[in-house]
């Protein structure tokens, strides 16, 4: 069969070579006409030429004339072959429905779960940072033990100070404030005490107003304020003259001097901004293992981060130098803004973008064995057109057309299937995911899916079209005359369905191993009787009214013997409350040792009476703290376990006498260890335990305290007794962060709970796709060799031979899928080392496990066409 293409450019005239002819005969005409005015030959031709122009320049240019008409022609070629594929196409698939719906919607699960976990990881991670040249921009903290963690003001005023490679930095301190307006309750919001640098190192400007001044941001300055849009908008509607007002913000009388923009709520979704102010002595070299401010800095231009990482650390060690007591182990963190921010879910959220992937391939693998079962069928077809003179690559074009048309559809499907998804996701996702806000599926995610639909077209595709698309004509017919239509196909088949089964492998093992952490986690005892009906929250006291420590204790222990009602078993408070990301301790001196080893660090807590027995933590020696333990009287403290035994090992710490040096504006006296207790997960299910001491919150007065209240029902049901009780004490005083105990708990495991169920969720659909990719496989290899099998047991064979040969022919693409999956999840889990909690990566047992759960589906999944090969009626296939 001729190609017309090819005999359009045989039969079209050569452009370039009439157009050389046309220019050579006008310009022979020019010349003749100077001749005959009298000029000599050479002197016509040269003036001929000069009239004519560029010969070449002019021969150029019709020539690119016509290549861009020939261009425009093969263009217009290719658009009309893409249409007539892709129709032939659609009329293919409109003949298969059953095939067309199986690969649409095995396509849609892979690609809908890609597209709904990329959502979330673009959300997170790959959105820009809402400033101006956010790459510059580094958060700042102190590294101890590996870990970063807030700064010590007057370490940070020394890095502020000394560095060369920051054009500006900003120490700020996240903070709850009460708001209060009149007829209404009063409000905790989020806020933040910023130095006036926070708003132009991170180069934003307010909406309306001004920030607020460095001259304002010092001890004894005016009580100035900064609103978030959200918040502006939610109490007080927007109002334009906001700009001047005055706002009650822990009982003292604010002036907002701004508004910031919608969308800024740095950090942590803050909508409020006040000046942070340092007292002289929280700026002494005793201060210097106080930790407890975070700092931001922006870099400049053309500085790297490993320059400013060096330079910062250099003024760090120059301070440990003077003061190795306070700061050894201690060095500089420098990392880009945005890790700080997802620095703890970037891991685990590309585990699961690697898994859905991994859920992507599967799916594809499984429709590429579907369209090679089908092609064994239009082997005929495709002989005829190619004996037709259709050559290999039209062949090849026209199968890779329904291909990607089949992922288009998938596609779409998937992105359907996607939008459910993520409204799923959204109910499962830790309530603390950093820049989480609303999923959906917005262009980037449209250009995702899109881009991975066609991907996925090619891909599964590719080889299906190639195999299909070189028939032998008489071997088909051959083939037609034997009755067989096995064809070619089966050990790549065979190839596919082993890979299939390594892929999911690999993703139960993952699936395993994070089913196993996230148990290992959940039974992890945090140190309190977590199953007890307890309710949480938290109190942050006006200053304005509560500016002495004494004012403060007494609101706290009259609130607290007013809790004391029936139906309210106990009552205590503590500074921060269990599985709290936040913390307060510093270095403490132990008395009787020598210089040297004197010195200890732990995190410090003050708590009222009735604290450990609310929350059942045990007590190991000693007592606890109690009414006894009254300002002015013997400074006592208590020690968690861990603290006893490494600063008083193989001894009784009881009776033993420390000086606590942080503090909180009171003077620290020397204090008796009373009593150990129990160790508590104070940061996490999954934090290591660090040495702890409790003090009473007469003798160590807070501003904030966190409550728990135990009671004989249903948690929630005091809180109406405790808002109660609130009003009675003290109307102007918010509740905030209210949630049952248990709840705490289950939020502070909720990011393990949400990938295990992820991978989980992946690792059972891919099973299922395996299995039905090999039952498809195994059951078209028996129908394909029904002659086969009938003659074999016309010859005699028993139907258990039959059974055997056909499930150990299905069995042996198995193995190697085992053995590929378990080299793969070897070399793979290791990225999940950091995620997993009590179990190692390379977990034997759950390697086990998962091979024989995959073994066992598909010894299943080949059985049931191995026992149909049985049923085989030798008389017909003779007949």
């Amino acid at each position: 069969m001729s190609d017309p293409h090819r005999e359009r450019r045989f039969w079209r005239p050569d452009i370039r070579q009439d157009v050389d002819d046309e220019l050579a005969f006008h310009l022979e005409m020019r010349e003749h006409d100077f001749q005959s005015r009298g000029l000599a030959p050479a002197d016509a031709r040269a003036e001929a030429e000069r009239r004519f122009g560029d010969r070449r320049r002019i021969g150029a240019e019709c020539r690119a004339i016509d290549e861009r008409a020939a261009r425009e022609r093969r263009r217009a070629g290719m658009l009309t072959d893409f249409i007539q594929d892709s129709g032939y196409a659609l009329r293919s698939l409109r003949r298969s429905p059953g095939f067309a719906l199986v690969a649409i919607v095995t396509l849609a699960l892979g690609i809908g779960a890609s597209a709904a976990i990329f959502s979330v990881v673009q959300q997170v991670l790959l959105r820009r940072l809402p400033y101006p040249a956010p790459d510059r921009l580094v958060d700042l903290t102190e590294v101890r033990a590996g870990r970063h963690i807030t700064m010590s003001p007057v370490n940070f005023m020394d890095w502020r100070d000394g560095n060369r490679s920051l054009e500006g930095t900003a120490a700020y301190q996240r903070q709850v404030l009460t708001l209060t307006a009149p007829g209404d309750e009063p409000e905790r919001v989020d806020a933040v005490a910023a130095e006036a640098q926070l708003f132009p190192v991170l180069g934003v400007r307010p909406a309306a107003g001004r920030v607020f001044t460095p001259e304002e941001a010092v001890i004894g300055g005016p009580k100035v304020a900064v609103l978030g849009d959200a918040l502006w908008q939610r109490r007080f509607g927007r109002d334009p003259s906001i700009v001047g007002r005055t706002i009650a913000l822990e009982g003292a009388s604010y002036t907002v001097v701004g508004v910031m923009p919608a969308g800024f709520d740095f950090p942590d979704a803050a909508q409020l901004w006040v000046p942070l102010r340092f007292a002289a002595d929280e700026l002494t070299p005793n201060q210097r293992g106080a930790h407890y401010i975070r700092a931001i800095g922006r870099m400049k231009a053309g500085i790297t981060l490993a320059q400013t990482r060096g330079d910062l650390d250099a003024i760090e060690q120059r301070i440990k130098a003077q003061f190795p007591d306070k700061l050894e182990g201690y060095s500089a963190g420098v990392r880009p803004m945005l890790d700080s921010l997802v620095g703890t879910v970037r891991r685990p959220l590309l585990v699961l973008l690697g898994a859905v992937l991994f859920l992507l391939l599967i799916a594809c693998v499984n429709v590429s064995n579907l369209l090679l079962s089908r092609a064994t069928t239009r082997t005929g077809e495709v002989a005829v057109r190619s004996a037709l003179g259709a050559s290999r690559g039209r062949i090849v074009r026209q199968l890779l057309t329904e291909s990607v048309a089949l992922a288009v559809a998938g596609g779409v499907a998937g992105l359907a299937l996607a939008v459910w998804g993520l409204r799923m996701l959204q109910t499962l996702l830790p309530e603390d995911l950093p820049r989480g806000g609303v999923l959906g599926v917005d262009t980037g995610v449209l250009l995702f899916a899109i881009g991975l639909s066609v991907l996925a077209g090619v891909c599964f595709g590719a080889a299906p079209a190639v195999v299909a698309s070189r028939p032998d004509l008489a071997a088909f017919l051959k083939d037609m005359r034997r009755g067989s239509g096995e064809g070619g196909g089966r050990r790549l088949r065979q190839a596919l369905v082993a890979i299939e089964l390594a892929l999911a492998l690999v993703l139960l093992a993952g699936a395993g191993l994070a089913m196993r952490s996230f148990d290992r986690l959940s039974r992890v005892d945090p140190g309190f009787d977590a199953s007890a009906n307890v309710l949480t929250f938290s109190i942050q006291l006006p200053s304005a009214r509560y500016e002495s420590a004494a004012a403060c204790v007494r609101f706290f222990q009259d609130f607290r013997e007013r809790l004391l009602q029936p139906g309210v078993q106990s009552a205590g408070a503590i500074l921060f409350g269990p599985l709290s990301d936040k913390g307060f301790g510093g270095t403490f001196t132990i008395f009787g040792r020598a210089p040297g080893s004197d010195e200890g660090n732990a995190q410090v807590r003050p708590i009222t009476p009735g604290y450990f027995e609310t929350l059942g933590i045990p007590l190991l020696a000693g007592r606890t703290i109690d009414d006894r333990d009254r300002a002015g009287g013997v400074g006592v403290a208590v020690v968690s376990e861990t603290a006893a035994r490494q600063y008083w090992p193989n001894e009784n710490p009881i009776g033993k006498r420390i000086r606590i040096h942080v503090s909180m504006g009171t003077k620290e006296t020397e204090r008796e260890i009373v009593g150990v207790v129990r160790d508590v997960r104070a940061y996490g299910l999954q934090e290591e335990i660090g040495p702890m001491i409790y003090v009473p919150v007469a003798q160590y007065a807070s501003d904030a305290m966190t409550f728990v209240v135990r009671t004989a029902g249903d948690p929630l049901s005091a809180l109406t007794l405790v808002k109660a009780q609130l009003r009675a004490v003290d109307d102007g005083v918010a509740l905030s962060e209210v949630r049952p105990l248990d709840d705490l708990v289950a939020a502070s495991i909720s990011e393990s709970r949400f990938r295990t169920i992820v991978l989980g969720l992946f690792a059972s659909v891919s099973l299922v796709l395996a299995a039905v990719g090999l039952y498809g496989v195994m059951a078209f290899s028996v129908n394909q060799r029904r002659s086969e099998l009938g003659i074999r047991m016309a010859l005699g064979a028993h139907p258990r031979d039959v059974l055997r040969l056909v499930f150990r022919q299905g069995l042996l693409p198995v193995a190697f899928g085992v053995a590929a999956g378990l080299v793969g999840a070897i070399a793979i889990t290791r990225v999940m080392r950091s995620l997993l909690f009590g179990v190692d990566a390379f977990d034997p047992l759950t390697f086990a496990a998962v091979a024989c759960v995959l073994v066992s589906v598909a010894a299943l999944a080949c059985y049931v066409p191995a026992r149909r090969a049985t049923s085989v009626d030798p008389v017909g296939v003779l007949r």
